[in-house]
Parts: structure tokens; C-alpha cells; sequence
């Protein structure tokens, strides 16, 4: 019972780093200058690196992997603020937002690319 409590925290909490990335990149769209703080950063990364720690299974780590190397690459290879010459700040807020994501998965990864290597030295 103990064990299930504590995975619903930990997915808690990643759906707060989700929501977080969400509310910045609307920030970020709107041009708001605390859409750009270090401390709310700091926070997203705080929040994948926990979620990374307690969310991720062993046997779900070589596919969360890969999801997350896919989306970093993903985002950082397209420029999805082209659609703001069509829809103005829907590009640049889809942008932020995937970004911000990108910061809670990438400090989770961290954590599971860690405890991968090391599960092979043991």
C-alpha cells in the first residue's frame, strides 16, 4: 500500500512539471518576464529529477530513454514558431511549452540514465 501511494505522488508530481511547462510557455507567449525566471526553471528540473527517481521502472527505462532523447531531438531540430505567421503566439507558446517539458523529461532521464549504468556496474 505504501509502494502505490508513493508512485501516485511521484506521477503527481510529474503532472505538475507538465502543468508548470504549460503555464510557462503561455508565459512565454505572452511575453511575460516570469516566464523566463531561473527560479521556475529550477523548479521544472527539481521536479524531473524527483519524478525521475520515483516514477521510472527499471524495465520502463530503455524506452523512456528513447522517448526523451526523441522528443529532445524533436524539439530542437523544428521551429514551431513559424506558426505564429499564421496564428500569432500559438507557434511561440507550443515551442515554450515543449522546451520547458523537454527540461522535467531531460532531468529525469538523468536519473534513469544514472541508475542504468549504474545497474550494469553492480
Amino acid at each position: 500500500m505504501v509502494k502505490k501511494e508513493k508512485v501516485s505522488v511521484s506521477r503527481k508530481l510529474f503532472n505538475i512539471g507538465a502543468l508548470l511547462a504549460i503555464i510557462l510557455g503561455i508565459g512565454s507567449a505572452m511575453s511575460a518576464t516570469w516566464a523566463t525566471s531561473p527560479w521556475l526553471l529550477l523548479a521544472l528540473i527539481v521536479i524531473g529529477l524527483v519524478a525521475g527517481w520515483h516514477n521510472i521502472a527499471k524495465e520502463d527505462a530503455h524506452s523512456f530513454l528513447l522517448g526523451v532523447v526523441a522528443l529532445t531531438l524533436a524539439v530542437a531540430v523544428t521551429s514551431l514558431t513559424v506558426i505564429d505567421k499564421v496564428i500569432p503566439k500559438v507557434g511561440t507558446f507550443i515551442q515554450s511549452a515543449l522546451g520547458n517539458f523537454v527540461v522535467v523529461v531531460g532531468a529525469a532521464a538523468i536519473i534513469v540514465a544514472l541508475r542504468t549504468v549504474y545497474g550494469h556496474i553492480k
